[in-house]
């Protein structure tokens, strides 16, 4: 092989190791999110404001490998977090888990509790 060539393959595989850094990084919380409750007994929101509906989800065919369950699970529960305190929800009730090989998801419903 030529040194050129190498060179170039040197050059596409560090180009891919840098990409796959910023691919692997999960949902971290925003400010304030970290209070959000999470439940999944629906006697929880019994009295509570419906907002919607939400699904979260972190992971890909490509992350598996590289970031564990937990760790997935956790920053789907982030990404369900981050997006109810965007409608100002304050407690999440979680419907279902959809665990995947590569990747872990949550249904569940937005609901402001604070009045109840």
């Amino acid at each position: 092989m030529k040194i050129v060539n190498k060179k170039k393959l040197l050059l596409l595989l560090s180009c891919l190791s840098l990409a796959s850094c910023s691919l692997l990084n999960t949902h971290q919380l925003k400010d304030k999110t970290s209070q959000i409750n999470v439940i999944s007994n629906y006697e929880q929101v019994k009295g509570c404001h419906y907002i919607q509906e939400l699904v979260s989800s972190e992971g890909h065919w490509y992350t598996f490998f590289f970031i564990s369950n937990i760790e997935l699970t956790h920053a789907s529960i982030n990404d369900m977090k981050n997006k109810a305190g965007e409608v100002g929800a304050d407690t999440v009730y979680i419907e279902e888990h959809m665990g995947f090989g590569t990747s872990v998801t949550f249904l569940g419903q937005d609901y402001d509790c604070s009045n109840s």
